[in-house]
C-alpha cells in the first residue's frame, strides 16, 4: 500500500493471472485507440503495456471480475511510473471498488519499475441492475519520465465466460407422472427452464426425446426434429422421435423462463408405458438457423419468474397411458412313450392395441411354464431360469417343475414369440399330463393391462402312449389354450409357486440365465443415451430413473 496525494491507493504485485484468457479484439473504437496510444518520453525504450483482452463480471455481483496490467521494462529501469484506467465506457453497468478509484478514473503511480517491471490488479463489478451482456470497453495507459508506454483496451462484459462463473441451467415445470392418457388425445407439457448460476446463457438448445408411443403434436421452425435408434438391449433397436430448439433469448441468472407454448404430444394408439425426457444445454454463440424445423411459428422463452433453489440439469415426464395388451398364449399337445422325450412350444402374441415397452419399469413380461407332471425338462431355453416365486427367475437347470422365461422387450402390438423346451416322460408318468404356460410379470405380477383372460393360458399336455419297452418315439399335435377339449384356467389373482418347493432361486445372471430387468427406468437411459448421439454432444447426462408405478396405471 502506499499514498498519492491524500488517497490511499492499493497496489498489488502479483504476475496477472489473466494474460492466458480470450484472446485480444481484432477491433476498437477510435477514442478506445487515441486513449490507449503511446505516451512519449524525449527518449528512452519503447515499452508495452499488457493484460486480458476480456473481462467478464458475474451476476448476481461477485469479487471474480479482474482487469490485470502488467508491464515488462525489458530488464531496465524506468522512473516516475504512472499507469490510469479509464472506465467511462463501462460506465453504465460496472464500476470499481477499489480505492484507488475516482469517478470512473483510477490510478496508480509506483515511482520506480525495476527489471521486475510492474504489475497491477483493477477489481471490477457488474451494477446489481445490469443486464446481461451489457459490454463496453475500460481503456488502459501509463506514462514515465524516461520511456515512451504503449496501452491497451479491455472488453468488459456482464456474464462473459472469463468471470470465473458458470451457467447453471435446470428444468423442470411437468409432473413427475401422467396417469391414464387416453390413446388419440394430446397433452400438454408446461415446461420451465432456469439459471441458478452467476452467468447468463446468452444462446441455449433443448433437447427433446419422445418414446414410440407418443410423438410431437406441433412442430416450431427453430426446432429441428429428427429420429434415432435406441440399442438392441432393452429397446430391440426401437427409433425415438427428437427435437432440438434453439433459443436465442437470454437465459439470466436467478430467473425462470417458461415455453412461450406448451409443448404438446399426441398419444399414439400403442401407447402404454411411455416417456417424455427433456434437457437445455446453454451454447456459446447464436445457433444457425435449422434445415428441419417447420415455417411458421417459432417456439420462443417468456419469463417466469424467480429460478428455484435447485433443480435438475435434465428430467423425464412419465407417461402412462388407459391402455390395454391382449396377450394370447397356446400351448402343445404331443404323444410320448415313457422313457421318450417330447417337444414342447408355447407361443405368445399381443394382439395389442397397446405395446409393451416397459421403458420406466421394471416389471418385465415374462412366461411362467408348469412342466406336466411325470415328466422331466431336459433342455431349457436361454433365458428361462427355475421360478420358486417371489422374483426373476434362476439359472436355466433342467429338472424343475416351474420355469420363469423373458420375452421380447419391447412386446409390439401383433408380435408373437415361441418358447420350446425338451422333456423326457418317466417310467411312472399317468395316461396324461398336463401343465399351464401363461404371462407373468418378472417381479412376480400378473400384467394388469391384459384384461382378457380368456385366452391368457395354454397348456402343455403330453398323452403316454406305450411303456418303455415298445416306445418308439413321440408324435406331437398342435394344441391351443383348449388342447383335448379343455378349458383353459384363468390365471390366479397371486404368483404361483411350485408345490414342492424345488429350485434354489438362484439369480447369478450367468449364461443363458434370465435376462437381469436392472433399476427401474434402465431401458430409459439406453434411450436417452441413443438421444445425446443422434445429436452429436447435446448433452444428455444423465441418472438413473427409478420409479415405482402401479401397472396398467
Amino acid at each position: 500500500m502506499t499514498t498519492m496525494g491524500d488517497r490511499t491507493v492499493n497496489i498489488s504485485h502479483r504476475r496477472a493471472g489473466g494474460a492466458a484468457l480470450a484472446a485480444a479484439l481484432t477491433a476498437v473504437t477510435a477514442t478506445a485507440a487515441a486513449l490507449a496510444g503511446p505516451a512519449r518520453a524525449d527518449d528512452g525504450p519503447v515499452l508495452h503495456l499488457s493484460g486480458a483482452a476480456s473481462v467478464g463480471l458475474s451476476l448476481p455481483p461477485d469479487d471474480g471480475g479482474r482487469l490485470d496490467w502488467d508491464l515488462d521494462t525489458q530488464g531496465g529501469t524506468v522512473h516516475d511510473l504512472h499507469v490510469t484506467v479509464d472506465l467511462t465506457g463501462v460506465a453504465g453497468f460496472a464500476a470499481s471498488p477499489d480505492g484507488n478509484c475516482s469517478a470512473d478514473l483510477c490510478a496508480w503511480d509506483r515511482g520506480e519499475a525495476d527489471a521486475d517491471g510492474a504489475d497491477g490488479v483493477l477489481d471490477l463489478r457488474a451494477a446489481p441492475d445490469a443486464a446481461p451482456g451489457s459490454t463496453g470497453t475500460a481503456v488502459v495507459t501509463a506514462t514515465a519520465a524516461d520511456a515512451t508506454i504503449s496501452g491497451y483496451t479491455v472488453q468488459v462484459t456482464v456474464g462473459g465466460a472469463e468471470s470465473g462463473g458458470s451457467v447453471g441451467l435446470v428444468v423442470g415445470g411437468s409432473p413427475a407422472t401422467v396417469a391414464g392418457a387416453v390413446p388419440g388425445s394430446t397433452i400438454s407439457a408446461p415446461l420451465t427452464i432456469a439459471d441458478n448460476g452467476s452467468l447468463a446463457s446468452t444462446a441455449t438448445d433443448w433437447t427433446f426425446a419422445v418414446s414410440p408411443g407418443l410423438s410431437f403434436a406441433q412442430k416450431f421452425a427453430n426446432c429441428d426434429y429428427s429420429t434415432g435408434t435406441g440399442p438392441a438391449d432393452d429397446s430391440a433397436g426401437r427409433t425415438v422421435e427428437l427435437a432440438t430448439c434453439h433459443f436465442t433469448t437470454p437465459v439470466a441468472p436467478g430467473r425462470r423462463y417458461a415455453l412461450s407454448t406448451p409443448l404438446k404430444l399426441k398419444v399414439g394408439r400403442s401407447a402404454l408405458f411411455e416417456f417424455l425426457s427433456y434437457q437445455a444445454v446453454s451454447t456459446s454463440s447464436d445457433t444457425p438457423a435449422p434445415t428441419t424445423g417447420a415455417s411458421g411459428t417459432r417456439l420462443g422463452l417468456v419469463a417466469d419468474g424467480s429460478a428455484p433453489a435447485g433443480g435438475r440439469t435434465h428430467a423425464e415426464w412419465v407417461v402412462n397411458a388407459a391402455n390395454t395388451a391382449d396377450l394370447a398364449v397356446t400351448g402343445a399337445t404331443v404323444t410320448a412313450a415313457p422313457g421318450g422325450t417330447a417337444a414342447l412350444t408355447a407361443t405368445v402374441t399381443n394382439h395389442g392395441p397397446a405395446s409393451v415397452a416397459p421403458l420406466t419399469r421394471d416389471d418385465r413380461l415374462s412366461l411362467l411354464v408348469d412342466i406336466p407332471k411325470g415328466t422331466t425338462a431336459t433342455t431349457v431355453p436361454a433365458g428361462c431360469g427355475r421360478w420358486a416365486g417371489g422374483g426373476s427367475g434362476g439359472e436355466p437347470v433342467p429338472g424343475a417343475s416351474q420355469y420363469l422365461c423373458a420375452l421380447d422387450q419391447p412386446f409390439d402390438s401383433g408380435h408373437s414369440e415361441k418358447v420350446s423346451f425338451t422333456v423326457t416322460v418317466d417310467a411312472d408318468a399317468p395316461a396324461t399330463t398336463t401343465g399351464d404356460v401363461r404371462p407373468l410379470l418378472a417381479d412376480g405380477g400378473l400384467p394388469a393391462y391384459d384384461t382378457d383372460a380368456s385366452d391368457s393360458t395354454g397348456r402343455f399336455t403330453v398323452d403316454v402312449s406305450a411303456p418303455a419297452a415298445t416306445a418308439v418315439g413321440t408324435t406331437a399335435r398342435t394344441g391351443g389354450s383348449s388342447a383335448a377339449g379343455r378349458t383353459p384356467a384363468a390365471p390366479s389373482s397371486a404368483a404361483p409357486t411350485p408345490p414342492d418347493g424345488s429350485g434354489g432361486g438362484s439369480s447369478s445372471g450367468g449364461p443363458g440365465s434370465l435376462a437381469s430387468t436392472g433399476g427401474k427406468g434402465s431401458a430409459l437411459l439406453a434411450w436417452l443415451g441413443a438421444a445425446a448421439l443422434a445429436f452429436g454432444g447435446a448433452a444428455f447426462a444423465l441418472s438413473r430413473v427409478r420409479r415405482g408405478r402401479t401397472a396398467g396405471a
